[in-house]
This record gives structure tokens, sequence and C-alpha cells, in this order.
């Protein structure tokens, strides 16, 4: 058990002390339910029992951190256990019911270290239990044995008491630290120079065990368990005393104690104890542990090391310095015939320089080293390191040369040198001889190879990739399969290679497009260079029309300035014939008015007649009744009647003449006013039109003017026109030129092979790209001067198209 289950028993217990009565509850009646046959051990009241169990454990608990009184305690209730006829068996069950009500008892606290260490701690005490009784019962056997020899013993003692005197007067006095156990591992003796061992490092043992003291009185009778981290093996194997003698060395902190265990027999030949016999050899295991650990440094390591004495002789030289000559053995010989590095050692350095004397007045004196030199055998390059080697006095006793085969690192540099050169000026195909080279240069070289495959695998598929691109293949791309910046590079051409193959594509396919467009701007300008003439032809008959136009103007503006003229004249007489009928108009006005009066007096005379009519014939009516004497009155009435009809007929026609002559003055009035009216209306015409003539007259001189400009317009136009139709031309060769360029740019893209279908442009003919333009666009406009009026399309509508 370590300290730390002890810490953990000792924590834990504190917890089961509250429950302590139910905990006793718990174990016995897990332990029955296990071995109901224990029963038969204990008292029928367990609760005095209980408290018993629940005292030996809590002491038992509180001594695990001193040994000494732990151990006797444990023993004795072991020799008692066995009293009562407990057996070795029943103790397992004992501890599964322990465990078993712990883990009742304090649940999740139990854990699992907790658990391990209860267990440790009664598989100690346990282990003791069973020791002490089993040596109790064998002691007794033996006790039995005497009794019965005792007779035969009698004679023996004496001789035997003498030797033992004998025997311990030499331990005590033994400058060997001696002790002896009994069976129990219990001490029984030791003599003085053992109790001077344990308290020269006393202050040690105390930090080991704390409990210890290197007394007399509290070294006898303790165990020697407390010294053993697992006693149980060591009483496996003292058990037996077969495996005796036994040497070892027990660490004690930075101590180290060598113990020789050898058996004590007694007169009968009974195993009855060990011996123990203890040596501090911390300083000499320490020592030898240094030199061991230099020598197998030296042995193992890879450093080619030699020692020499101070006369040069070499007295001893690691296995890698000899793997390394031996390496070398055959080349060396070349210029050393009689070198064997089977005769190395005992060799003197000597041997190997052509002028001995500088090395040994560099080697004999230790102020020149260390001192490092290179030197060439016979194409072999070793780097010689040698420092001085001294005693413990510090005394100067020879000398260790540390041997560097520079050999392969000097090729290796030299082929590193011409690969990088090489690598430099773009060839890659150098590479590393590594036949001749072992261990470190041979995998340098194979990976320096290995990087060079590494880099030049993708700059080859990359210049397979390029090669493929320069010959029109866009098909071809790089493995995937590589890692970080090769990735990178793949990935980047991979991704160029499809960029380009889009691109490509796109390129074909815009010059396709581009193509037919150049096409048809050709066919275009062909049409436009015809309508360019034909508006250029027209151009010109519309000059000369405007010509015409602009005389026949200028002819017009004359006439109607005579025109003007003539209706200021004309306007003159209006307004002149306006007065004489407005003077007729008032004439006719008082002729109506005469009229009328004449009306007026018919109509007197019209009724005097009637008057004269009505008199003449009362008259008669009077003469009548006078008869013969009224009979000349009544011819003088009839004359009178007579002249009145006469009169009043005349004053009828007069009165219908006047009135026809006063109807027909009105209607004349009424002419003579229209035609005053008329006049007015006439003269007011002839003003407006007098202001109309001379609008014209006006507009007629702005439109000669006009027309003059026009025409100068026209001029400039038709000069345009012969430039334009100039420029048509060159556009049209622009877009010959630009339509054989677009198919060269489909040839070209053409050579670029991305996989896909393509489809090759349809080339066609001028003539034939002439016919089919020709039918669509309007025919040319006709000239100005063609006297048949046909429909023309609309230009602008075939342009927008175009």
């Amino acid at each position: 058990m370590t300290p730390k289950q002890i810490s953990l028993v000792q924590e834990s217990w504190i917890k089961v002390l509250p429950i302590a009565p139910k905990a006793a509850e718990i174990f016995y009646q897990t332990l029955f339910e296990m071995d109901p046959a224990l029963t038969s051990l204990f008292p029928e009241d367990l609760t005095e029992q209980g408290k018993k169990l629940m005292s030996m454990l809590d002491t038992a608990v509180k001594l695990l951190n001193d040994p000494n009184k732990l151990i006797p305690a444990v023993e004795k209730l072991g020799i008692k256990h066995l009293e009562y006829g407990t057996k070795e068996e029943h103790y397992a069950t004992v501890g599964a019911a322990l465990i078993k009500t712990l883990t009742v008892g304090l649940g999740d606290e139990f854990t699992p270290s907790v658990k391990r260490a209860w267990t440790a701690v009664y598989k100690t005490l346990s282990t003791t239990m069973i020791t002490a009784a089993n040596n109790s019962a064998r002691e007794n056997k033996q006790s039995n044995k005497s009794n019965k020899k005792g007779a035969m013993m009698n004679n023996k003692t004496k001789e035997g008491n003498d030797l033992a005197v004998r025997l311990q007067g030499a331990l005590d006095q033994s400058m060997t630290a001696f002790m002896m156990i009994d069976r129990n591992f219990t001490i029984t003796y030791f003599n003085k120079a053992t109790l001077d061992l344990l308290k020269k490092h006393e202050e040690t043992f105390v930090k080991k065990w704390p409990s210890f003291k290197a007394d007399a009185d509290s070294m006898m009778g303790i165990n020697i368990d407390m010294f053993h981290k697992n006693p149980e093996h060591q009483r496996k194997l003292l058990s037996d005393p077969a495996n005796l003698p036994f040497t070892t060395d027990i660490k004690i902190l930075h101590l180290t104690i060598e113990l020789n265990v050898t058996a004590i027999m007694d007169l009968n030949g009974e195993y009855i104890g060990n011996s123990l016999e203890w040596s501090d050899v911390t300083e000499i295991r320490s020592k030898s542990l240094e030199v061991g650990r230099l020598t197998s440094a030296v042995e193992g390591m890879t450093t080619n090391l030699m020692m020499a004495d101070t006369q040069g002789n070499i007295v001893y030289a690691n296995p890698a310095v000899l793997n390394m000559l031996r390496r070398r053995e055959e080349r060396l010989r070349t210029a050393l015939p009689s070198f064997s590095v089977d005769k190395v050692i005992g060799t003197n350095f000597d041997s190997f320089h052509k002028n001995p004397a500088h090395q040994q007045n560099l080697l004999g004196n230790p102020d020149n080293l260390p001192y490092s030199a290179e030197i060439n055998v016979v194409g072999l390059t070793f780097q010689l390191i040698a420092i001085p080697l001294r005693d413990d006095k510090g005394n100067h006793v020879g000398n260790a040369v540390q041997w560097l085969d520079l050999t392969e690192e000097k090729d290796a540099q030299k082929q590193i040198e011409n690969l990088i050169t090489d690598a430099i000026s773009g060839k890659l195909d150098s590479r590393i001889d590594t036949e001749n080279y072992e261990g470190f240069m041979n995998v340098l070289g194979t990976n320096i190879n290995n990087l060079m495959d590494a880099i030049v695998e993708p700059i080859n598929d990359a210049i397979n990739i390029a090669q493929a691109l320069a010959d029109g293949d866009l098909t071809q791309s790089m493995n995937d399969n590589y890692g970080g910046e090769f990735l990178a590079l793949a990935n980047a051409m991979n991704g160029s290679i499809e960029n380009l193959t889009n691109m490509v594509g796109e390129i074909r396919g815009a010059s396709t497009n581009v193509f037919d467009s150049a096409r048809e701007i050709a066919e275009g300008n062909n049409e436009l260079s015809h309508r360019t003439e034909s508006q250029a032809s027209s151009l010109e008959e519309t000059a000369s029309a405007m010509e015409e136009i602009t005389s026949t103007v200028q002819q017009n503006a004359e006439n109607a300035t005579e025109a003007s003229k003539l209706s200021d004249s004309v306007m003159d007489k209006a307004t002149n014939g306006g007065s004489v009928v407005r003077n007729a108009i008032t004439a006719m006005s008082d002729i109506n008015k005469s009229s009328k009066k004449i009306a007026d007096i018919i109509s007197v005379i019209d009724e005097i007649a009637f008057q004269t009519n009505l008199l003449a014939l009362n008259a008669a009516v009077e003469a009548a009744r006078a008869g013969e004497q009224g009979r000349g009155f009544a011819v003088v009435a009839a004359e009178v009647r007579n002249l009145a009809q006469r009169s009043a007929g005349a004053a009828k026609e007069i009165k219908g003449l006047i009135n026809d002559s006063v109807e027909a003055v009105g209607q004349g009035t009424k002419l003579v006013d229209e035609t005053g009216q008329t006049f007015s209306e006439l003269v007011t015409s002839i003003e407006e039109v007098s202001k109309m003539i001379s609008d014209i007259d006006s507009a007629g001189k702005e439109q000669s003017a006009g027309i003059r400009e026009v025409s100068a317009a026209v001029s400039q136009m038709d000069e345009m026109t012969q430039q334009n139709a100039a420029l048509v031309e060159e556009a049209a060769a622009s877009s010959k030129s630009m339509e054989e360029q677009s198919q060269a740019l489909l040839e070209q893209v053409a050579f670029l092979n991305t996989g896909e279908e393509e489809q090759k442009p349809v080339i066609r003919s001028p003539r034939q790209n002439s016919n089919k333009r020709t039918s669509k666009f309007s025919p040319a406009v006709p000239s100005l001067s063609s006297k048949a009026k046909r429909p023309v399309t609309p230009v602008d509508q075939e342009w927008e198209e175009f």
C-alpha cells in the first residue's frame, strides 16, 4: 500500500464513523449471505461484536502510518482468529463483505480509487494476519517436536550455545552491517555496523518513513515489510530457501543499499529465518553507473572516436570508427599498404603521417588542443578533431580523436552544387548518384532526388499541357493528385485551360457573329454605295431643278410685284366705284321718296275721281228725276261721269305705273344697296387681295432668297454626297477586309481543339450575298426629274434592321 492509498482510506473512514452501527449491521448481514457457515464463529447478539469490529477497524486505520505498532497488533489479531477457528479462505470472504459494506455506506463517494486503496490495505492486513497465524501454527508444531526430542537435544545444546556465543561475538565486531529476521520478517538481531549505517542515513530514512528511528530499542522487533512497497514480493521470494542466497540493490531516495539475503537453518535443518547484509553502495553504484553510461555511450554512439596515450599509441577505438575505417580499408591500403582495421588498436598515430614530428609536437602539448584538421587520402576526405584526456587529478594521460568521414558529404556537396547549378539554368534532369552513399548521405541524396522528381513531374506535366496548348489541343489537363503549391499550379493550369477553352468557345462564337456581321455590313455597304451613287445622281438633278425653281420663283416674285401694283389701282377704282354707288343709292332713295309722294297724289286724284263719279251718279239720278229738265244736266252729268271714270281709270293706271315704278325704284334701291354692299365688300376683298399680293410679293422675295440658299445647300449636299460615296466605297472595302479578317480569325480559332463539335461558318460568295441583300433593301430613290410618281419604301426601316 502507498501513502496516497493510506490517505484515501483514512479520509473515507472518517465518513464511515457517523454510520458505524449501521455499517456493522450491513457488514454481518452481507458476510452471512456470502457464507452462512461463518455464523458459527460469532455470537447470536452481534451488537457488541459490531462495536468491537468498528473499534478494531478504527484502530487499524489510525495506525496505518505507524507500521511498528500496526503490524504486531494485526499479527496478534491473526493468531487470535486462528484460535477462533478462522481459516485462510475466510479472509477473502470478509474482504468482499467489507468492500460491499463500504460501497453501500459511502455511495458515490466510494470511488474506484478509494475502492482500490481499501482493497490494497485490507490485503496487506489480511496477509499479515494469515502469515502470523501460519507461523504460530508452525511454532506450535515445532514446539511439540522439541518436547519429544528434548532428551536428545540436551547434549547438543551446550555445544550449540558455545558456537552461538562465538558467532555472535564475531558478528558484533564485524564491519559489515548484519541483520537477522525470523520467518515473520521481524528483526531479531542487528550488529553495531548496521546501527551505524542506519544512523548515518537516518535523516534520509525518516524522509522515506517518518516514524523511523535509528536506535536499538526502536529497531528491535519491527517488521521489515515497512521497508518494501510490495511486501508480498519479498515474502514470496524468501518463503523458499531455494531462492537464496539473493543479492539486490534497493533504492531509498538517493541512497543505494546492496542487500545480500541468506537462509538461516536451525540444528534440525529447519528454515527459521534470514540474514541480511547491508552495504552502502551509493557512491560505487554512481561511479559504476557513470562509467557504464560513458562506456555505453561511447560504444553505442555513431561518433567515430579513437583514444591514444601520450605516446600516440591507440589504446581504444569505438565500433563506429572501426566500422568507418573498415568501409574505407581497401582504398586506404592504396596509400598505406600495411593498414589493417583489425590491428588499429596498438598502432601508433605516427604510421598515418608523412611528418610524425609535427603531429607529436601538436598532440604532445594539451594546450594546443582541441585541434581540428581536414586530410585527403586517395580521394577520401576526413576531418580529425583532437581533444586532450585527463585523469581525476587533471594530468594529461592521452588524447581522443574524433574522425568525421566527409568523403560522401563532400561528394554530395559537389553533386548538390552541380544539381542546383543545372536547376538554375533550367536543366532539371540531373540527379545525385547515391550508389556509394550510406546512412544519412544516402537518405539525403535519395530525398533530394525524390524532391527533384516531385518538382519535375508537375513541371513536365505543365510543359506537356503548354505543348498541347501550342499544338492547339485544349483537351489536356494536369493531374490533381498533387499537394501544396503543385496542387495550386495544377489548379491554376487547369483553370487557365478551362478559361481558355471557354474563351475560345466565346471567341469562336463571337468570331462567327463578327464574320456574319462583317459580311452583312459588306453587303449593306455595297447596297449603300449603289444608293449613294443613285442619291448623288438625284441630288444633281435636284440641284438642276432647284435652279429652275429659283428662276420660276424669281419670275413669280416679279409678277407678284406687278400684281400688287394692279391690285392697288383696282382698289382705288373700286373705292371710286363705291362712292358712285353710294351716290346712286342716295339718288334712288330720293326717287323712291318722290314716287311715294306721286303715288299719294295719284291716290288723291283717284279719290277725287271716285267722288266725282259718285257726284255724277247722283247728278244723273237727280237729272232722271227731273226728267226733261234735267236731261241736259243728265248729259253733263254723264260726261262728267265718263270723265270721272276715265280719270279714275287713268289715275288707276298711273297709280299702277307709279306703284310699279315705286316697286322698281325699291328694287333698284335694293339692288343699289346690294351693289354698294358688294362694292364695300369688293373694296375690302381688294384690300385683302392687295395685302395678300403684297405678302406674296414679300414671300416671293424671301422664297427666292431661301431657294437660293436651298440651291446652295443642295449643291453642298451634292458635294458631300460625292464625298460620302467615296467614304462608302472605302467602308465597303474595309467591310470586305473585315470579312476576310474575320474568316482568318475563324480559321485561327479553329486551330484550337476544345474537344467539342465545331460548326464551321458557311462562306458565301459576294454575288450570292448581294442578291440576297438586294431583295431585302428597297430600290434606289427615283430622281426628282422623274415624271412618274411611284410609292417609295422608307429607307429608315432597312437601315434600322441593318
